[in-house]
């Protein structure tokens, strides 16, 4: 395991870092909170278009830039940091369900549009849930109907990846954001960074696409968790920075917080939570690029080792923050939301664990 990143990897975080740290600083997302837009376009543009972030993934046969699954966790963190709010999750979860699936004619379709950063698609659900396929199922006369919530980015979405069960079996499905029966509504979110949304479908025509659906499905599970922990692993380190400067600067008793033992002991265990939980992201990044059996074990290990870890330095942050971090203006809120929000997506913390014990058997 590489817990160093390469040249490549430096070169790609310090971008990222510059490119958030002029483009889309935290107060950038406060200014979207009272806007009705979910998240920037010209950040989203630039995000796709200049840094090629939307590309990572994709092979370079489809206008990818085919850097792999340890890039992409080194951009996912860095824009974490700053909780940018943007589609970049919902495509590459998209992405690699299509990679995984392995329908020629979908990828072709699909994959160079993502890539691009121009066609948001979005999947809808990681299992097949309530949805049920009727008709031709092997054809474009097949129709869906039930719901998924929430979907990331289901209303900026032109295009959705819909799981169902279609003759006793897993399916995915690509519907049209056009298609009649089909219904989104966008959800009000903990997370100020995150887009979610409702999608209900009623008797909706689908496109069957073809492949192993439950192997992909699986894939899109361990995707999730690995992109999540990225995200999750840089709000974790803000929460950690913005705290300790505060350590240094806020005077208690004549000396700066900071020099308390009780202070300085919450921190140190931030820090090592950061610690364990980038060393887990890492592994899980690599096994993704490397080593693929062990990807879905190591993706939920570093998930659990994240997730919780996360949420104690979101609170310690407002904690130690004293009477300022008690208040919804100051940023430390923000970091607790997410913290929260993105602990319970695709799966809160027993979910992960009963994943992980069935894992390793």
């Amino acid at each position: 395991m590489a817990l160093i990143l390469t040249s490549e990897e430096e070169q790609l975080r310090d971008s990222v870092r510059r490119f958030v740290a002029d483009r889309s600083p935290l107060p950038r997302l406060r200014e979207l909170i009272t806007s009705a837009q979910p998240y920037d376009a010209g950040v989203w543009k630039q995000l796709s278009a200049q840094l090629g972030l939307t590309g990572l993934i994709i092979p370079d046969s489809y206008g990818g830039a085919e850097a792999g699954y340890a890039a992409l966790s080194v951009a996912l963190t860095e824009l974490g940091t700053s909780l940018v709010p943007s589609p970049l999750l919902a495509v590459t979860l998209a992405a690699g369900t299509l990679l995984r699936l392995g329908d020629e004619d979908a990828q072709a379709t699909l994959l160079p549009g993502i890539a691009s950063g121009e066609l948001i698609v979005a999947l809808a659900g990681i299992s097949p849930g309530t949805v049920r396929a009727s008709g031709a199922v092997l054809t474009e006369e097949a129709v869906l109907t039930g719901e998924v919530t929430p979907v990331l980015n289901g209303a900026q979405a032109q295009v959705l990846l819909v799981p169902a069960t279609a003759d006793g079996a897993t399916a995915v499905f690509a519907v049209d954001a056009d298609a009649p029966g089909l219904d989104i509504t966008p959800l009000t979110s903990l997370d100020h960074s995150r887009s979610v949304a409702r999608v209900r479908l009623d008797g909706t025509p689908g496109r069957r696409l073809g492949g192993d659906a439950t192997a992909a499905l699986g894939f899109a599970a361990n995707l999730a968790n690995l992109t999540l922990a990225a995200e999750q692993l840089g709000g974790m380190r803000a929460c950690l920075v913005m705290t300790t400067e505060y350590a240094k600067i806020r005077v208690a008793f004549g000396q700066p917080i900071g020099a308390f033992q009780g202070v300085k002991h919450r921190l140190a265990n931030v820090a090592t939570g950061w610690e364990l939980a980038h060393a887990a992201l890492r592994d899980a990044a690599r096994a993704a690029d490397e080593r693929p059996q062990a990807f879905p074990v190591a993706a939920s290990v570093a998930r659990v080792m994240v997730s919780a870890p996360y949420v104690a330095a979101a609170t310690a942050a407002i904690q130690l923050h004293g009477g300022i971090g008690f208040t919804w203006e100051h940023d430390a809120h923000l970091y607790y939301k997410n913290a929260i929000s993105q602990q319970e997506l695709f799966g809160g913390p027993g979910e992960q664990l009963d994943r992980l014990r069935a894992l390793l058997g």
